[in-house]
């Protein structure tokens, strides 16, 4: 996506990391009461950093992401924090954490497969008894079409965004989504951009196969946040015993 490149600087102003406090504060609970000892933890697909913001006052915290760019922002936010660029399908940390959180990074997979290996990544960066903690947006069972919209001004720049997702075959695992985005810099020219990702759409039962085949036991916590409709799912896993 162009907004996690070359128009990531504008992402403060299209998912302010002060909406995510509530968030957070549902997280930091879930997170405590399977693992209520974390001494250390690693966020992958970290994005902006809005959510380590907040969980970074708890216990450290390391941020990874794919894009470089997104890292930046982060950086500005969370300087307290290492940051490390790479694919969490792949990336070795050379230490093992008490907590691996995913949040919504994981929705860009969109085959079992690179769930698989997501899972199994986060499995060998885990103390014994440490806790994979992941936030999908959507199942199959939860998803439906929607049209979302928001943004803010930040001085002279502002951002107004209109978000569109569907689903395009629902034969597959992948959903659409489209984006409008108008932008204000700061000597006042308005512009716009469009985006376009795909996401992956699972069921709940092959989310559970999946990390069982990773050596996890699967819990489903249901969240009520104010800033969604409908049901809202995190997925608390647990390493199995060896």
């Amino acid at each position: 996506m162009k907004l996690y490149k070359e128009l990531a600087d504008w992402w403060p102003l299209m998912s302010p990391h002060t909406e995510y406090e509530e968030e957070a504060g549902l997280y930091l609970e879930l997170m405590q009461q399977y693992h209520p000892r974390i001494q250390k933890a690693v966020e992958f697909g970290s994005g902006g950093g809005s959510n380590a913001y907040y969980l970074k006052r708890h216990f450290p915290i390391t941020l990874t992401d794919v894009s470089g760019e997104m890292l930046a922002i982060s950086q500005k936010l969370n300087p307290d924090c290492p940051h490390i660029e790479g694919d969490m399908r792949y990336l070795d940390l050379g230490e093992r954490f008490d907590l691996v959180f995913i949040h919504d990074a994981i929705m860009h997979f969109t085959t079992a497969q690179d769930l698989l290996e997501v899972m199994q990544n986060a499995k060998r960066q885990l103390n014994p008894g440490g806790l994979l903690m992941i936030v999908a947006d959507e199942f199959t069972e939860t998803f439906k079409p929607q049209t979302h919209h928001g943004g803010i001004d930040q001085g002279k720049r502002g951002l107004r965004y209109l978000e569109w997702n569907y689903d395009a075959d629902t034969n597959d695992h992948v959903t659409e989504t489209e984006y409008v985005y108008i932008m204000r810099d700061r000597d006042g020219r308005v512009f716009t951009e469009s985006d376009h990702a795909e996401f992956g759409l699972f069921s709940m039962a092959e989310w559970e196969e999946l990390l069982e085949q990773a050596g996890f036991h699967t819990h489903f916590e249901r969240l009520v946040y104010s800033g969604l409709e409908g049901s809202y799912f995190a997925i608390m896993a647990t390493q199995r015993e060896q």
